[in-house]
């Protein structure tokens, strides 16, 4: 069972990571009593808003939402470890449940691997895999970020997998860590992951904080994380 404090930590580091990773020039984040509001100022990821909701109940919940009045669409994210079946018969529509997830890195060490794995640096190098990959995987305006590094995993010198963490307070938030379909069942997943926080420990990370997907929570586990809590992302239409 988590204590109080380490569970509001791990969603705190989430939020931040969560903003880190997705935020526009015109983003802020607001608190509102245990519930988080991230308003992006732009659509990302098909949402202008998003508000994480822990340790609240529905009725506080909606009066908060209701009271922003927020013209866009927007996701709800819920930590319980309970499933929310009242917000779907409020209209709201299950778009995925996750699990959030910690590692702590003091006694953490990297496994010796001959795949190739890269942290991309270069507007040049961003641009080819973007090009390979057919979509943005790595937001070319962050590059210069300090906290932000993009990794990629290669195959017979081509991209094969990619992710990326934010390093924060000593706590590296992983995130849109993804193999394509046939790419996957290689490891590539596993090694990319565990490269990216043998880097963030030697910049001084002693956790790490992320969000795994149903098909990601077994790989995860095996590598050491711990679930803190389970997640539902509820989507609703202005």
């Amino acid at each position: 069972m988590w204590k109080e404090t380490e569970f509001k930590k791990a969603v705190d580091f989430f939020v931040r990571g969560e903003y880190t990773c997705s935020r526009q020039p015109a983003s802020q984040v607001y608190d509102y009593d245990s519930i988080k509001h991230l308003a992006f100022g732009a659509h990302v990821d098909g949402r202008t808003d998003e508000f994480v909701v822990y340790n609240s109940n529905f009725a506080h919940v909606m009066d908060t939402v209701n009271k922003l009045d927020v013209k866009k669409d927007y996701w709800l994210t819920v930590f319980s470890d309970e499933e929310h079946r009242i917000y779907e018969a409020e209209g709201y529509n299950i778009k995925s449940s996750e699990f959030l997830m910690i590692l702590y890195l003091e006694n953490w060490s990297l496994e010796p691997d001959n795949k190739i794995i890269k942290c991309v640096k270069t507007e040049a190098e961003a641009r080819r895999i973007n090009h390979y990959f057919n979509k943005a995987v790595i937001d070319i305006n962050k590059l210069n970020d300090p906290n932000l590094h993009f990794y990629v995993a290669e195959e017979n010198g081509y991209p094969a997998s990619f992710g990326s963490y934010a390093l924060l307070d000593k706590t590296a938030f992983l995130n849109n860590v993804f193999t394509p379909k046939e790419h996957r069942g290689k490891g590539l997943a596993k090694t990319l992951c565990r490269k990216m926080l043998c880097d963030a420990k030697q910049e001084g990370a002693v956790q790490s904080v992320l969000v795994a997907s149903q098909m990601g929570h077994p790989l995860y586990l095996k590598m050491g994380y711990r679930d803190v809590s389970k997640m539902w992302v509820f989507t609703k239409q202005a």
